[in-house]
Parts: C-alpha cells; sequence; structure tokens
C-alpha cells in the first residue's frame, strides 16, 4: 500500500542528502585537521599549553555522538520497515 508508494521516494531524497551531507562533513574535517596542525605546531613554535589544549579541542568533533546516534536511528527504521515488509507479505500470502 503506501510504503510501496512512498518509501522508495522518500529512501532516495534521504540518500541523496546524506551523500551531499558526507561530502560536505569531509571537507569540514578537512579544514578542522588543518586548523588542528597549525595549532599544534604554534604551540611548539611558542611552548604553549594552552594553544597545545585549543588544538586538541579543535581536533575533537563535537557532533559525533550525534552522528552515531542518526546512523543507528537509521539502521533502525531501516530494519524495521523491512520486518514490516515481510510481515505485510507473509500476511498477504496467509
Amino acid at each position: 500500500g503506501n510504503a510501496e508508494k512512498h518509501l522508495p521516494s522518500l529512501l532516495q531524497d534521504t540518500v541523496a542528502a546524506a551523500l551531499a551531507q558526507l561530502r560536505s562533513a569531509n571537507t569540514m574535517q578537512a579544514r578542522q585537521a588543518r586548523v588542528a596542525t597549525y595549532l599544534r605546531n604554534q604551540a611548539k613554535v611558542h611552548n604553549s599549553r594552552v594553544l597545545s589544549a585549543l588544538a586538541d579541542r579543535v581536533s575533537d568533533d563535537p557532533f559525533a555522538k550525534v552522528k552515531k546516534m542518526i546512523k543507528d536511528l537509521i539502521v533502525r527504521l531501516m530494519e524495521e520497515a523491512n520486518e514490516e515488509a515481510e510481515h505485510k507479505g507473509w500476511c498477504d500470502t496467509e
């Protein structure tokens, strides 16, 4: 019924958006890594513990936990959709 009609287009939109975000995230991570490297180098040059600590903070991903939660949620929703589709198929055959 509705799952066959709406789910494929929803998944296509979600996949396209996810790929665009992944490309964006990779460039952001590259910039973040360059900034952290620069700060570490400057910390060594100036013998600064503050710059070293800042470099450590910059290199951390503040959204890592959120990203993991979203990925886990997507996996769980996909598994539920598959289970519902299998159950519907079983019900249709009975």
